[in-house]
């Protein structure tokens, strides 16, 4: 940290863009000063007031970022002065803080106020008789005005004061504009006040970016504090020592500085919610844009690399297919191991160019002008706008626009539109398929085999080129093919185009044509690809070929892939008014994303949800527990796909049914990772990066995979009533599940309950015992519980279920009522640990395990999500500490409304009060590293009622897990897809208070006091309801064209809801 002299500084007016530019890079947090910064300096602090314009300018600035005025002042003083609630309040110079709209208040200083009643009563004493010298007793400080006395006194009053600090040796002097101050002597400031304030308000602190301005020297402290992260602005007009890196000059500038801020919040609000755009090319930064700009429909996704470049440092191309998988063997020291991965296929992108016989255009050769990209999702077009200049001073505007058609899935198109500027002469331009690709994105992979394509062929004619390839292992063949066309003057132009063919599967059409300045030359490629796991394909080569000879121009299919994406948009818009309008544009990515991944598409596939989209290759591409997060929310909009993807897990019950009983249990075992065939696809070794070591992976435990898809099952039938799903696949997904659960667990005989053994559960950072050489941890609550809420289900469903699918599915499975009788039993005799006052365990014996040192392990490495990791490199594991990677007791709370949990607890015999539920929330949140996006989805949901402003916080900063990559550099090998739908999910059902339960459509509102309204529409048991809630009041309108009633709950009434009809609920 370098202390500077004023007068070295620069101005922060001059540097604004500098300084807007580091704010740009987080998540700004705004610390204000008062006196000397927001207002003058006066002889009497009571006549400090604000200015209008001053306050007016902050209230703007609050609405779109964290605003904190720190003062010496009481609390309650400067917060009165200042008079906005939006605003946080460090008073008595951090010792007394306020959360913004009051949502917190901690007083460290508290203990203190004795030292202080005793320190001003001698002080009184010692000054009694010098004029001019005023005394305020703040609540934790005792400050001496001088402002008014004369200069001769003030050594003979320092002396005084000095005297009173030597008799009481809990106070410390400190010297500011015209004032002593006697404080208590602890480790403590502005400082320190500030690095707390930035703990409390951020769950992920290491994103913000704090700028301090004050003008004290007690405001060094906060400098100091935030010189290595932040920015400090000194205000002050003459020279002095200070660790502030800006100056402005007085409170005047200070406003003017405040709105340049104001002006930027509000561009930044302006901004459309419709288009992710990037201005400027940043190689760090490439890979994550990539992930961000990927186009999909849902059958495959082409990230958005730029089509000339290939992988490298800066790029990766990537062309996933869903459902296309790859089993490839390696050796990692003396072990072989098989993983089975989703296959990055042949690219079909590569398009590039050059300016006669120069290099080819590489954006790092090049000096650029101009760069803009911008993925505009409303119509699903990604375009890239490039001006650079050669070293040959030829100027040339480059224009891209892109598609993965979401109407004709197996299309995808590209237009390129290359501008000469000042320039005329010859222009070369190669259009490409290239097989040679491999699964290398994820670094930590790279040590296993990569090669999973073998190429077949590749050819080309006059207008098409051609390639096809296949697995490996799983020997499915991937055909793709392309056809590029050149139009100059608005006129489609034929130059002689040469077949360039590389070995291992790259082929190319390469054209040479003459442009001008100033006129543009358009190049169109459109890209066809089929497999041979297509349905209604015979081969898949011609398939490819064939959709080529009949595709419309890249203007016609442009124009029915906005059409069909204004469809999708028609039912998945949310409308919200929220004080900050840039959480509409991210939800509005989060549902494009989501629907790239799974679309109507999906329908008629055999695929599940990839929990980091289609992409990228992090988790190989397998199929997990994400679709939990990501279910509710297609459930409400497009139910059709749960259904065809619930199909999927129903396809795989066979190798569910050998896994099982491999492992000595009836009933079906689902794998934890499912890839192509439904057997376990965890790997049996993973590298750990920050060790460098191979370690076990025992995730195969989390047996929680069977209760997602009973739960999702279950939910399934909630929203839509479909009960032909339940009889023939639902029940029967249901009923072997329980089947399997109750073969999974043991009679205790000194408990007289049962028991869940040997699993793993959500949390994933514990995996046995500490000290023990066994795998897996007893009566996990969140497995036990709702195993208990399994059994009830399944019971109720086959009461239900039409009397011969009834019949049919008892008699093909062989269930008799005995054994409905013991699932009865073991759904009433389940262990539920409980520790200390009313805290569900995670585990049985958790409350043995050590607490951890947060702090210590924070101050050490800064980024502790990957606290598993962290620990295995130091040699130690996270089995010995109460410390948790995501949510886990409190899945429970996420999942089950507070009145069915209590219905299960009281089957169980256990006395639950539901009051303890948030010391449960508050217990656990203390304890958990958030080492998954999941995490801060599940919290600010379980927080919702009790703790609304932390629940806002933990959804915004949800909300960026992927725009800003919260976690650190993994976005960019794909999204988090459960985290994108579980923020959808928060606005949808869970503030919104939306449930279905029992046949009702149960509303209870909770919207945060920082969203104004939410405005969406939902299907539910086949009737469109469009809904509008406020902070006052529910509006449900029944369209008139729906099929029949619908039963809603409000306040614990019901009432039916005809088609045509309207509501409106008082809040």
């Amino acid at each position: 940290m370098n202390t500077h002299h004023d007068t070295t500084l620069p101005s922060a007016i001059d540097n604004k863009d500098k300084i807007i530019e580091r704010l740009c890079g987080g998540r700004p947090a705004i610390f204000l000063d008062y006196d000397g910064t927001l207002t003058p300096i006066v002889d009497d602090p009571a006549q400090a007031i604000l200015d209008e314009k001053t306050r007016q300018l902050l209230k703007k600035l609050a609405a779109h970022w964290t605003v904190v005025i720190v003062s010496g002042r009481a609390l309650d003083d400067v917060k009165k002065l200042v008079g906005l609630d939006s605003l946080g309040y460090v008073g008595s110079h951090g010792f007394n803080l306020l959360g913004p709209e009051n949502s917190f208040h901690e007083k460290p200083g508290e203990i203190f106020l004795p030292v202080l009643d005793r320190g001003e009563k001698d002080l009184k004493a010692e000054v009694n008789g010098l004029e001019g010298v005023r005394i305020e007793r703040k609540p934790f400080a005792i400050a001496v005005h001088f402002r008014q006395a004369a200069d001769d006194i003030i050594p003979e009053l320092e002396q005084r004061i000095d005297a009173v600090v030597g008799r009481h040796a809990d106070l410390v002097k400190t010297v500011g504009k015209k004032i002593f101050e006697l404080r208590p002597k602890a480790d403590w400031d502005k400082g320190k006040a500030l690095l707390y304030l930035l703990e409390k308000l951020y769950i992920d602190s290491s994103r913000a970016v704090p700028l301090y301005m004050g003008d004290n020297t007690t405001d060094e402290d906060a400098f100091r504090a935030i010189a290595d992260r932040g920015i400090g602005i000194l205000v002050s007009d003459h020279t002095r020592e200070t660790a502030a890196r800006y100056v402005l000059r007085d409170p005047h500038e200070v406003v003017l500085f405040l709105e340049e801020l104001v002006r930027l919040c509000e561009k930044m609000a302006s901004v459309n919610v419709w288009s992710l755009t990037y201005e400027g090319f940043e190689p760090d930064s490439e890979k994550l844009r990539e992930t961000l700009c990927t186009t999909g429909n849902g059958y495959f996704a082409t990230r958005g690399a730029a089509p000339e470049a290939e992988a490298d440092s800066i790029h990766y191309p990537g062309t996933y297919v869903a459902g296309i998988y790859n089993r490839l063997k390696s050796k990692i020291g003396d072990h072989t191991i098989e993983n089975e991965s989703m296959v990055n296929v042949p690219n079909w992108l590569p398009l590039t160019f050059r300016i006669e016989d120069d290099n080819w255009f590489a954006l790092e050769s090049v000096e650029i002008l101009e760069y803009r990209q911008e993925l505009d999702m409303q119509h699903g077009v990604l375009v890239r706008v490039v001006l650079f200049e050669d070293d040959k001073k030829r100027r040339t505007r480059l224009t891209q626009r892109r598609f993965v058609h979401m109407r004709y899935p197996h299309l995808a198109g590209l237009e390129t539109t290359i501008l000469p500027v000042n320039w005329s002469g010859t222009l070369h331009v190669r259009s490409a398929l290239d097989g040679r690709v491999k699964n290398t994105q994820v670094k930590r992979y790279r040590q296993l085999n990569t090669l999973h394509l073998n190429h077949l062929q590749s050819d080309g004619q006059t207008h098409l080129i051609w390639l096809e390839a296949e697995t490996n292992q799983s020997h499915i063949r991937i055909a793709e093919a392309a056809r590029t066309e050149l139009f100059y003057k608005k006129e489609m132009i034929d130059p002689p185009r040469e077949v360039l063919m590389e070995e291992g599967g790259y082929i190319a059409h390469q054209f040479c044509t003459a442009v001008k300045a100033g006129l543009p030359l358009r190049i169109e490629k459109i890209a066809s690809l089929y497999t041979s796991r297509d349905a209604a394909v015979s081969d898949c080569l011609t398939e490819a070929r064939t959709a080529l000879s009949h595709a419309e121009s890249f203007a016609q299919l442009l124009e029915l892939h906005t059409l069909a994406w204004n469809h999708l948009w028609t039912r998945w818009r949310i409308d919200i008014r929220a004080q900050n309008p840039r959480i509409k544009r991210i939800l509005n990515l989060h549902i494009f994303h989501l629907l790239q991944t799974v679309s109507p598409n999906s329908v008629d596939l055999d695929v599940g949800v990839p929990p980091r989209g289609l992409h990228g290759e992090a988790y190989r591409g397998l199929i997990m527990w994400d679709e939990i997060f990501i279910f509710p929310i297609l459930n409400l909009r497009i139910p059709d796909i749960t259904r065809a993807l619930l199909k999927y897990r129903y396809r795989r019950i066979p190798h569910a049914h050998w896994a099982a009983k491999a492992a000595g249990y009836r009933g079906i075992m689902f794998p934890w990772q499912s890839g192509s065939d439904g057997r376990e696809q965890v790997q049996t070794l993973h590298l750990n990066p920050e060790s460098g070591r191979w370690i076990p992976d025992n995730t195969k435990l989390e047996r929680h995979i069977n209760i997602a898809i009973a739960y999702n099952t279950w939910q399934y039938y909630q929203v839509t009533g479909d009960m032909d799903f339940m009889s023939f696949y639902g029940a029967e997904l249901m009923l072997r599940i329980a089947r399997f659960w109750a073969a999974k667990t043991s009679y205790n005989e000194s408990m007289g309950r049962y028991e869940i053994r040997k699993v793993m559960g959500p949390d994933e950072f514990h995996d046995r015992y500490p000290g023990s050489e066994e795998t897996g941890i007893d009566n996990n609550a969140y497995t036990n519980v709702m195993v208990a809420w399994i059994f009830w289900r399944v019971l109720e469903l086959l009461e239900i279920l039409p009397g011969e699918r009834r019949t049919f599915i008892m008699e093909n499975h062989k269930v008799g009522q005995k054994e409905l009788n013991s699932w009865y039993e073991i759904g009433h005799k389940l262990r539920i640990p409980f520790h200390g006052d009313g805290i569900i365990s995670q585990f049985e014996r958790y409350d043995q395990l050590k607490e951890f040192d947060w702090q210590g392990y924070l101050k050490k490495y800064n980024n502790i999500q990957r606290l598993d990791r962290i620990l295995e490199a130091e040699g130690e594991s996270p089995n010995d500490y109460k410390v948790s990677k995501q949510a886990d007791v409190l899945m429970l709370f996420y999942l089950l409304s507070a009145d069915e949990l209590c219905r299960i607890f009281e089957r169980l015999g256990y006395d639950f009060n539901p009051e303890t539920i948030p010391d449960n929330v508050d217990y656990y949140l203390k304890r958990t590293a958030h080492g998954s996006t999941l995490s801060r989805v599940v919290h600010a949901w379980v927080l919702s009622r009790s703790k609304r402003e932390m629940s806002w916080r933990l959804f915004q900063d949800a909300l960026e897990s992927d725009i800003e990559d919260i976690q650190g550099d993994t976005t960019h090998e794909g999204i988090h897809l459960g985290a994108m739908a579980g923020t959808v999910d928060l606005i949808m059902r869970c503030y919104s208070g939306i449930e279905c339960r029992g046949d009702i459509l149960i509303f209870s509102p909770r919207l945060p006091s920082e969203l104004e309204s939410v405005e969406f529409s939902i299907i539910y048991r086949r009737n469109w309801l469009d809904i509008k809630i406020d902070q006052d009041r529910i509006i449900l309108y029944s369209r008139p064209h729906n099929e029949g009633s619908v039963k809603i709950g409000y306040a614990g009434t019901t009432q039916q809801l005809s088609p045509g009809d309207r509501e409106v609920f008082d809040l």
